[in-house]
């Protein structure tokens, strides 16, 4: 992995925001499809007076009157839609990203149970990030209570995969749902230095700035942990932070307003190819940087 920073410039060939965003749902045995009724009245308690757009033994859709997007004059509800139930196979998930699976203990164990998966997505959803992740978070929220057998979740737009019982458990605070559910923070090596990486994986796919910061001399841990806060900060506010901005960085294992660390926007150092908020570590920063 190349380290060097210089005469990085931004370009057009990112990784662009999802059409459909796709959440699967992983059981360990065949699942009993639910009655239309059942999703129907399960979304409505949720997100409010839906219409069944289309029913059938192998696809449900539902439009969501509270999220609308205006097309040609008129209000469209945004689609969520369950798919058909498929058998679900080891190399649905990679080697690469299993590695950065941190969720789920005994990862390779624990997939290699799985037997079936089922898609949650959103569809025709022109939405604002703010209301499209709430939308499908609550869609996620739908689905994951309807299948109790449901063991876990797979995001692959983040190679993100966590447990459903994490989702049932309703401890994640409404507007961290997305980063938690959806956003992984990736940690990379480089080899034959004493150098590492940092990065989150999964805004892009809803159009926010995914956050890297590349360093040395810093516990990865700790740098993770930072870097979710910084996504959770840029989920809820968007691209407030500019270039050349300082934010607080961190002191050990705790972010200190004492310690300031400059930001840029710059191409990621990792595929996919997408633009991030770049943190620059201060005394702790590896590679370089103009």
């Amino acid at each position: 992995m190349k380290s060097n920073f210089k005469n990085k410039k931004l370009t057009d060939q990112y990784e662009q925001p999802s059409d459909v965003f796709q959440m699967w749902l992983l059981f360990d045995h065949e699942p009993v499809r639910p009655d239309e009724a059942v999703l129907k009245a399960a979304l409505e308690a949720k997100c409010g007076k839906v219409d069944t757009i289309a029913s059938s033994t192998e696809l449900t859709s539902f439009g969501v009157k509270r999220y609308t997007s205006r097309i040609k004059d008129n209000d469209i509800p945004a689609q969520v839609m369950l798919g058909n139930i498929m058998p679900f196979r080891q190399k649905d998930i990679t080697a690469a990203e299993r590695a950065q699976i941190r969720d789920i203990e005994d990862r390779d164990t624990f997939l290699s149970k799985c037997t079936h998966k089922i898609a949650a997505t959103d569809m025709m959803a022109a939405l604002d990030t703010e209301h499209r992740t709430k939308l499908l978070m609550n869609w996620l929220e739908v689905v994951v209570d309807v299948f109790k057998d449901c063991i876990a979740v797979w995001v692959p737009s983040g190679g993100k995969l966590i447990p459903a019982d994490l989702i049932r458990s309703g401890k994640v605070e409404k507007q961290d749902r997305f980063v938690c559910y959806c956003v992984n923070a990736r940690f990379f090596k480089i080899e034959n230095t004493d150098e590492m990486l940092v990065d989150t994986h999964g805004m892009c796919a809803v159009g926010l700035k995914d956050v890297q910061c590349h360093f040395k001399g810093l516990d990865p841990d700790n740098v993770i942990n930072y870097i979710y806060n910084i996504a959770f900060f840029v989920m809820q506010f968007g691209d407030q932070i500019k270039n050349g901005d300082t934010i607080e960085g961190l002191n050990g294992d705790t972010i200190d307003e004492n310690v300031l660390w400059t930001c840029r926007y710059e191409d990621a150092m990792v595929a996919p190819m997408r633009a991030v908020l770049d943190i620059c570590p201060g005394e702790y920063a590896a590679g370089e940087r103009e």
